[in-house]
């Protein structure tokens, strides 16, 4: 959060306490409230600061890991222990043509599969730079190659970490 809004926050904050103060004791809650709140303004203001990115964390906790942009739409990506990157088809679809999942099964037996949470046809990333490498639009050469870049190579990369046990 940068620091005008934290600033902004802070006097808001503020300005509602002083307001109850005065609401409740008159002039005296306001003398007792004063240097309470000298002793506290840093480390309320850190907390009000903090507060934003918290609430983020606790509503996305469900996307953990799983959650990709490409040009502002949103993929979801399933990443297996063999560091297989599994990706919704309805997801691609939003961006490229794409045959049938049942086309695609017949196509990549082994690469096509149902999973994750809430249950979606997947293909492997793998499978799917092999299906775009035929493809001549720059638009699905540069999913194709965000693909390998972001997703697959990341992944790939944790692993090798997590089996040289770093």
């Amino acid at each position: 959060m940068n620091a005008l809004a934290r600033l902004g926050l802070g006097a808001l904050v503020l300005a509602g306490v002083f307001c109850l103060a005065y609401r409740i004791g008159g002039a005296r809650g306001l003398v007792f409230v004063c240097p309470l709140l000298a002793l506290l303004g840093k480390p309320l203001l850190d907390v009000l600061g903090g507060y934003p990115r918290f609430v983020t964390r606790i509503v996305m906790r469900k996307f953990e890991g799983r959650y990709y942009e490409f040009r502002g739409r949103s993929m979801d990506i399933e990443i297996d222990d063999q560091a297989r990157c599994w990706i919704s088809t309805a997801d691609v679809r939003k961006l490229t043509p794409l045959p049938a999942d049942a086309v695609l099964s017949r196509l990549y037996p082994g690469e096509c599969r149902e999973s994750g949470d809430p249950m979606r046809q997947r293909i492997t990333t793998d499978a799917l730079m092999q299906f775009f490498a035929k493809a001549t639009d720059a638009d699905i050469s540069r999913f194709s190659h965000w693909l390998a870049v972001h997703v697959t190579r990341p992944a790939r990369n944790k692993l090798e970490r997590r089996l040289l046990g770093r």
